[in-house]
């Protein structure tokens, strides 16, 4: 893939990619019952995050169709997911938000975030630097994110949509 003609774009702020927002639970233990209502995502590389199905909470819900990014905690720094289900989040996590984002564009975004995670070892955390984060990706001529490239790229990959269990009719 070529990326001549592939342009910086901040996360956040003005002109970002993001409108981004901090998930909410912040005392896992202490606030969530143990349930089958809705997936607690916390800051784990693996699984997408998956810790435990809980109770639903309204005050806790993050919506999906959103990337998260893994801001604090142990190895975990620097990663990012794509969810396209509401879930309740740890505080650890920040969401981004765009109108535009779906699941395919959403898999093409984490794949470039993942080669900037290296930005965030040692210490560094990615809550405090989401604001500073760039990324390039594929722009249209008019110098505005290439979301039909994204989308199209995903396709020729042979992409078929992920199931997760709020996607599966009851």
């Amino acid at each position: 893939i070529s990326t001549e003609n592939w342009k910086y774009f901040p996360l956040s702020g003005k002109n970002g990619l993001f409108e981004i927002e901090s998930c909410k639970c912040s005392n896992a233990g202490e606030l969530l019952e143990d349930g089958n209502d809705i997936e607690y995502i916390g800051a784990k590389k693996n699984d997408n995050g998956f810790m435990r199905f809980v109770r639903y909470d309204e005050s806790l819900i993050t919506k999906g169709n959103c990337i998260i990014f893994i801001c604090d905690g142990q190895g975990s720094v620097g990663y990012t997911n794509y969810i396209d289900h509401d879930f309740i989040g740890s505080t650890t996590l920040s969401a981004g938000f765009n109108d535009r984002l779906n699941q395919k564009i959403g898999l093409f975004i984490v794949a470039v975030l993942d080669l900037e995670r290296y930005r965030y070892s040692f210490g560094r955390k990615y809550k405090t630097n989401l604001s500073k984060v760039s990324i390039k990706l594929p722009a249209t001529k008019s110098g505005k994110p290439d979301w039909e490239f994204m989308e199209n790229y995903i396709d020729q990959l042979g992409f078929k949509p992920i199931q997760t269990r709020n996607s599966f009719s009851d």
